[in-house]
């Protein structure tokens, strides 16, 4: 690149003056699309409800049918095997449904096994419902979260490129076209992920969270204060890869601007290249400056995973 790569560098990693200032002007952004978030919003609440109801009815499959089912076959033979001791009968009576709370269906105790099969048929219909009803507004979320998102970028582009022509000549002296060129495009590059994905999978991934908790709490708070007491753990770990791979995505993010450098400097050198027969040399800088790149994309991926 004209100016060599080290100007590019020092942009790509440059930091916003006031992060809480940027954050509300790129929100100010969103205002036109107010009901389009507010919609996200609800969708994220609904899909959030299938992932904390399943695990529910999961456990309602268990205690209130299969487990019941089980139980009064077993207590049908014993019962005929030794019809004489009525203790015996009464200790191996089937499970009620009040001793396991079964809020989906009502199975009468004792019943035959096909009941409680059919029972268990309305269940598994109702957990497919609800993963159909989860996978649409997964992705109605995510659509509309996208749509709003390309259009504060769109309004995000023609903003900076109106800007661009009204600067100066003198601005343009002292800072070269691919630099800039390098800055906008991996920005948006970075806000179009952030906008479309990053921040619903954040958003959702913490009501989830707190959601379950609140559920584990209500049900029985020492065996959810036991379950929940890895978190500080899990929250640390989280501090400390998430701090790794913001200093390995920096890397290649310089990297992929050495690559760039390295690709338009000698595309653009080619007749001096030549000249001098440095052909061989150009292409093992670029071998050497690529290899670079995949190791620090390499390592950057390994943190995240």
């Amino acid at each position: 690149m004209i100016g060599g790569p080290r100007g590019m560098l020092e942009q790509e990693v440059s930091k916003p003056r006031n992060v809480g200032r940027t954050l509300g002007r790129l929100a100010g952004y969103f205002k036109p699309y107010w009901l389009v978030l507010a919609g996200v919003v609800l969708l994220m609440v609904v899909n959030a409800w299938v992932q904390v109801i399943t695990p529910a009815m999961l456990g309602q499959a268990v205690d209130c049918y299969l487990t019941p089912a089980v139980t009064s076959e077993v207590a049908t033979g014993i019962a005929n095997a030794a019809a004489q001791d009525q203790t015996q009968a009464a200790v191996a009576a089937p499970t009620t449904k009040s001793d396991f709370s079964c809020w989906f269906g009502t199975v009468p105790a004792g019943a035959p096994t096909s009941e409680y099969m059919a029972g268990l048929g309305r269940l598994v219909l109702g957990l497919v419902a609800i993963f159909v009803a989860g996978a649409i507004t997964g992705g109605i979320m995510f659509y509309l979260m996208g749509w709003a998102g390309q259009h504060v970028l769109r309004a995000l582009q023609e903003e900076v490129f109106g800007h661009l022509h009204k600067l100066s000549l003198g601005y343009y002296s002292r800072n070269e076209s691919g630099d800039l060129m390098s800055r906008i495009t991996n920005d948006t590059s970075t806000l179009q992920q952030a906008i479309s994905f990053a921040l619903v999978q954040v958003l959702s991934g913490v009501l989830l969270l707190v959601w379950i908790a609140w559920n584990m709490l209500s049900f029985n708070w020492a065996y959810a204060l036991l379950s929940l007491a890895v978190v500080p753990f899990m929250a640390i770990a989280t501090v400390w890869f998430s701090s790794q791979a913001r200093r390995a995505f920096r890397v290649t993010r310089q990297e992929i601007g050495n690559v760039n450098a390295e690709l338009e400097e000698s595309i653009s050198g080619v007749r001096e290249a030549q000249a001098f027969s440095r052909e061989d040399a150009n292409i093992e800088n670029f071998r050497l400056s690529n290899a670079a790149n995949r190791d620090a994309n390499i390592r950057a991926v390994s943190y995240t995973a």
